[in-house]
């Protein structure tokens, strides 16, 4: 019993340890899973040891062995992971190379073309160009409430950008946007609830 008592211990330690040095809260941790956060919470104080298929995934997420999490000397050091700042920062600079785009084009159509009267265009092109490269971003880190917001940001700004040449006519255009948009929060719903499952099941 003292053993098992020792190996939750040593293996809740372990968790905590490489959760903290991957950047990962808890809650995090758990979606990653598909756990709640409370089950996190027990094996970090060791009120309860992972199953074998669990310690599997951890090691997955963390980038170890399975000896490094039950062991109380790990062998292997992880790479630590991007904070939370670098990852705004990144798609910061991401969405700002969009707008640099945007900008030395209309630089240039100004320079090279200057009979062209809509270069300013180019910048509300950036609108939606920018929102679909941070929402690329949120897909890959996992962030499904940010993805809803630049995904609508994308839906609008896109058709907006369509009709502003072609005139006033075509703000039907804009109606197209409206099931997409429905269909959008729809798709948040439905990943949020398949989520939930997962943790309570």
């Amino acid at each position: 019993m003292e053993n098992l008592n020792n190996l939750n211990q040593i293996v809740a330690n372990n968790i905590i340890k490489y959760r903290k040095m991957s950047g990962l809260t808890q809650a995090e941790l758990a979606d990653k899973l598909n756990f709640s956060d409370k089950s996190v919470s027990k094996w970090e104080r060791g009120d309860a040891i992972p199953d074998l298929e669990v310690l599997l995934k951890l090691c997955n997420i963390f980038e170890i062995t399975l000896n490094d999490i039950v062991s109380a000397t790990p062998q292997k050091a992880i790479k630590k992971r991007l904070p939370k700042q670098r990852h705004l920062l990144i798609s910061l600079i991401s969405g700002g190379v969009v707008w640099l785009i945007a900008t030395i084009v209309f630089v240039c159509l100004s320079l090279i073309l200057p009979s062209v009267e809509n270069a300013w265009l180019c910048f509300v092109i950036a609108v939606p160009v920018s929102a679909i490269v941070l929402f690329i971003f949120a897909c890959i880190w996992g962030k499904p409430l940010i993805q809803l917001l630049l995904l609508s940001i994308f839906i609008w700004t896109a058709f907006v950008s369509v009709c502003i040449p072609f005139g006033q006519n075509i703000w039907l255009l804009l109606c197209i946007a409206i099931p997409l948009q429905i269909l959008a929060i729809l798709g948040y719903i439905l990943l949020r609830l398949k989520n939930k499952n997962k943790k309570d099941g």
